[in-house]
């Protein structure tokens, strides 16, 4: 009788929390398909949740009131680069910091630890500055800080600058630098037997090499975790685009948002389809690396209960 009652309240708290996530989404795809004056009904009214009719119009309308599809190809392209570049470098840095043996390791591990204690908000304006001036520290100034067109079916689409503000550089490589995800990698390293790593290194000298035909491949329930939380943080991201984006051809999607919020109203179905549109490649991206981020967890859980 007691297992049963721990099943059933196991059950029960499960679905409390499943409710309390998915009921913020579900109210978002409600309103999404309301009209603005559905927004500010009573449930005497009976709209306070459901719409009374589905306004599909509204999904259509983000995209010819403004350019949100320029938009989503913006954050796509950021945010793809941003993954890639961000779990390669952690890769790196974590094989450098786990695997290999070089004085002064510690002390830059000390050094990394440290600085991930640092906000945000103290090295934003430090970091906005650094990328404006960065086009006259090069040479020559003006190849480097000359907007850029790509014609395409005729029309010219405008790409940015190569560095500085304006530039897709700007809006991904600063970002691509995470000490979280070198540490993720770091810790999945470690667990690879040593064994296993001295045999690799006996057969070849190359430490590339072991570092992509070993290492890589062992740990790569933990890359794609960390891909995916670098995917997400970058298309989610607001405050950095937003310093460093002064034209429209460069914002990302939920820059692009603001358009339907003015000082005296807002466009609340139009704002929450645009926010269902930016939540379905996350959702994307969490099914196709479903069974790796959970084979990270499992792993991390099988570890825990060894130790």
């Amino acid at each position: 009788m007691g297992d049963v009652m721990k099943r059933i309240w196991a059950v029960f708290t499960g679905l409390v929390l499943i409710l309390i996530f998915v009921a913020p989404f579900l109210w978002m795809v409600a309103t999404s398909l309301k009209t603005n004056g559905e927004m500010f009904e009573t449930m005497g009214g009976g709209s306070l949740f459901l719409p009374h009719h589905l306004h599909w119009q509204n999904y259509r309308e983000i995209f010819t009131q403004i350019p949100f599809g320029r938009y989503l190809l913006n954050s796509l392209g950021v945010a793809l680069g941003s993954a890639l570049l961000e779990t390669a470098l952690a890769a790196l840095a974590g094989f450098g910091l786990s695997i290999l043996r070089w004085r002064g390791r510690h002390r830059v591990h000390r050094f990394l630890f440290l600085s991930w204690l640092i906000p945000f908000s103290v090295v934003l304006v430090p970091r906005f500055f650094l990328i404006a001036w960065l086009p006259d520290l090069l040479w020559p100034g003006s190849f480097w800080d000359v907007p850029r067109v790509i014609p395409l079916g005729g029309v010219e689409h405008g790409v940015g600058r190569l560095v500085g503000l304006d530039s897709f550089f700007t809006l991904i490589v600063p970002g691509s630098v995470s000490i979280t995800a070198t540490f993720l990698l770091m810790t999945a390293m470690e667990r690879v037997a040593p064994q296993l790593l001295d045999a690799a290194f006996l057969e070849t000298s190359s430490r590339f090499r072991v570092f992509w035909h070993i290492m890589l491949p062992l740990v790569r329930p933990t890359l794609v975790t960390v891909a995916f939380i670098a995917f997400l943080s970058s298309w989610q991201s607001f405050t950095w685009p937003l310093i460093v984006t002064t034209t429209a051809a460069m914002q990302t999607a939920p820059l692009g948002l603001r358009a339907f919020q003015t000082l005296h109203s807002t466009q609340w179905p139009l704002l929450m389809a645009g926010s269902v549109v930016l939540t379905l490649p996350s959702l994307g991206f969490l099914l196709l690396a479903q069974r790796y981020v959970i084979d990270r967890y499992q792993l991390s859980e099988l570890n825990v209960h060894r130790l």
